[in-house]
């Protein structure tokens, strides 16, 4: 009989064994970690994606036949989720909406220095990004440019 713990037991895990992948997913320490250039990389990149898909959000508003925002919150947050989600999946996280909070967080690193700094382009953009998720406050294709602009120009 194998004891409960060795690498040959179902319910355990050898000495030195990787833990489940749900539980390395979780740990704070396992977040992927940004540069402030990759950051700024990849959150532009994610709003050249909203923007692409900014007629078809949109529309949606305009379909909304509620003015109450949380109502409204409701029906556009699943699209958004899927664009941001879909973009935190690509950089390694978790698809859907705990991916997409999963990676804010690991921005977080990279926004924390960027103002160490006296820079705010990353929180801008975050908040920005968030803002179109939690209250489906949707930039303008302006708005989505201008920070698509200020983005790569401190990524260079």
């Amino acid at each position: 009989q194998t004891p409960v713990g060795s690498s040959s037991s179902p319910f355990g895990r050898g000495v030195g064994a990787s833990p489940p992948l749900a539980s390395r997913q979780m740990q704070p320490g396992g977040l992927k970690q940004y540069t402030v250039p990759e950051a700024k990389c990849a959150l532009a990149k994610v709003i050249k994606e909203l923007a692409a898909k900014q007629d078809e959000l949109n529309a949606l508003a305009a379909q909304s036949d509620t003015t109450e925002a949380d109502e409204r919150a409701q029906e556009l947050m699943p699209e958004i989720t899927k664009i941001l989600g879909g973009f935190f999946k690509e950089e390694g996280f978790p698809e859907g909406p705990m991916g997409a909070m999963m990676g804010f967080m690991a921005l977080q690193g990279a926004v924390a220095q960027e103002q160490a700094d006296g820079g705010s382009d990353l929180a801008d953009a975050v908040q920005m990004l968030k803002g179109a998720m939690m209250q489906t406050d949707v930039p303008t294709r302006d708005q989505l440019q201008g920070m698509c602009t200020r983005l790569e120009a401190g990524a260079a």
